[in-house]
């Protein structure tokens, strides 16, 4: 950062604003990350056994290391490693805690690809993200994340319908309903004149009237 700062000072007497900037932002990242990954390497599992989605133990294999893309930047750490010998599957308990599985971003950084794909296209959200947040992923990447969240945002939506539409009705098997009552509200329903009647509420609101609509059984 000083050597920016008098690089411009020793050229013509001004400041590179932007530069330092950039320069500063980044000097921040990078302490960011170191601070991230003491906080993530500290946070490890460290028991020697967990247990396995088979029903068995997976004892405590290995320590593996692993790079992640987060909003401050590259991050490593390390996090302990479980195989399962019955299964033969191996698992790492923190990334699921992290929700890091089977991908190399944050979840900070998945939010922010899922944004920047939305408003524009693929590679124009990669600019951006390197413009604004100091971050370089590639355009495949904007493009995989963006739609991988809107999938998932598309089936909460669709379980929350069906939850909606789930519900617990009378039984009214057998019995007979002569007449059922529909209340709409809208600008106009097309109905035939015999079918509609037109009725002003008690009030005498003129302004405001009631259709009743018998539909035959």
């Amino acid at each position: 950062m000083l050597k920016i700062f008098f690089a411009g000072q020793h050229k013509d007497g001004s400041i590179d604003l932007e530069a330092v900037e950039g320069a500063t932002r980044a000097a921040v990242h990078r302490a960011g990350a170191a601070l991230l990954a003491r906080l993530l390497n500290e946070h490890g599992c460290n028991t020697t056994a967990i247990l396995c989605g088979c029903g068995h133990e997976a004892p405590f294999h290995a320590i593996r290391s692993r790079q992640l893309l987060t909003a401050v930047g590259p991050v490593v750490f390390e996090r302990a490693y479980y195989y399962c010998s019955h299964c033969h599957q191996g698992q790492v308990p923190q990334d699921r805690e992290l929700d890091i599985v089977g991908t190399e971003y944050s979840p900070g950084v998945r939010r922010m690809m899922a944004a920047v794909g939305s408003d524009a296209s693929f590679d124009q959200g990669r600019e951006q993200l390197e413009l604004l947040a100091g971050l370089h992923v590639t355009r495949k990447a904007v493009e995989r994340h963006a739609e991988a969240i809107g999938d998932d945002i598309e089936r909460r939506d669709q379980a929350r319908i069906q939850r909606a539409v789930q519900l617990d009705l009378p039984d009214v098997t057998g019995n007979n309903i002569p007449v059922l009552y529909i209340e709409m509200d809208g600008t106009g329903v097309p109905v035939t004149a015999k079918e509609a009647e037109v009725r002003i509420p008690r009030d005498g609101d003129q302004r405001s009237e009631v259709m009743s609509i018998t539909i035959p059984k």
